[in-house]
């Protein structure tokens, strides 16, 4: 099996769909699989995924908060590289994943790609800033939104993968392991649902940036729980 796309999930009855189908739609390598793993989602999340069974070879397992999803995926995935994806995110590219599998293939340990969303203009401003942030972080301490992660399975397991003690913010902690001669980023987008943003407001997310911003050493500042999954 080359890749395991793995998607963490819960309620997500709104969003799956459009997911699955933007999978279904791209070119892919021959070798695949898909492991949702649900956090006991109570809506038609299942019912939708039960849908897309019969095209796409996709396994449900048990989930959690997202750190813990990924990583119960990434122990049943049987890929040599895994991308792991956020169920509200869908691509117009359809050679994304198959690029990303390519630079892997190519030497590099993790990928990551820019992101957008088809809301506001403040929320494009935020993606795009997030976007020059990942780009410089390949000079340093490579960053890649969880969102989009792809990264080699030995790399991953030696990592010890996403650290469950942490609320948020698991991916920059997991991604920052990786040696920056070692990181890929694609130049293509990948797409986001607003909904965080309209959750807590553009002004209140863009403070959670900057103190995330602001504490990027201090690990015990991630382990707090702010509300950000709830």
């Amino acid at each position: 099996m080359e890749l395991s796309i793995i998607i963490p999930c819960k309620n997500e009855e709104r969003y799956i769909g459009n997911l699955l189908n933007s999978i279904m739609h791209q070119r892919l390598p021959i070798s695949y699989e898909i492991i949702i793993a649900d956090a006991n989602s109570s809506d038609n999340t299942l019912t939708i995924i039960d849908k897309f069974k019969g095209v796409l070879p996709i396994r449900v397992i048990k989930g959690g908060l997202p750190s813990v999803g990924r990583n119960n995926g990434a122990i049943e995935a049987s890929g040599n590289i895994f991308l792991f994806l956020d169920s509200d995110c869908y691509f117009y590219d359809k050679n994304i994943i198959y690029e990303a599998v390519e630079s892997i293939n190519s030497g590099n340990d993790l990928v990551g790609v820019l992101l957008d969303s088809e809301s506001s203009l403040r929320v494009k401003l935020l993606y795009y800033v997030t976007n020059i942030i990942v780009l410089l972080s390949k000079l340093d301490k490579p960053f890649v939104v969880g969102g989009f992660l792809m990264i080699r399975k030995n790399i991953f397991q030696s990592i010890g993968g996403f650290d469950e003690d942490l609320m948020h913010c698991e991916d920059y902690f997991l991604s920052k392991n990786i040696k920056p001669n070692k990181f890929g980023i694609l130049k293509k987008k990948v797409y986001f649902d607003d909904r965080r943003f309209k959750k807590v407001g553009i002004n209140n997310f863009i403070l959670y940036f900057i103190k995330n911003l602001a504490n990027k050493n201090n690990k015990d500042y991630f382990k707090k729980d702010i509300g950000y999954w709830s």
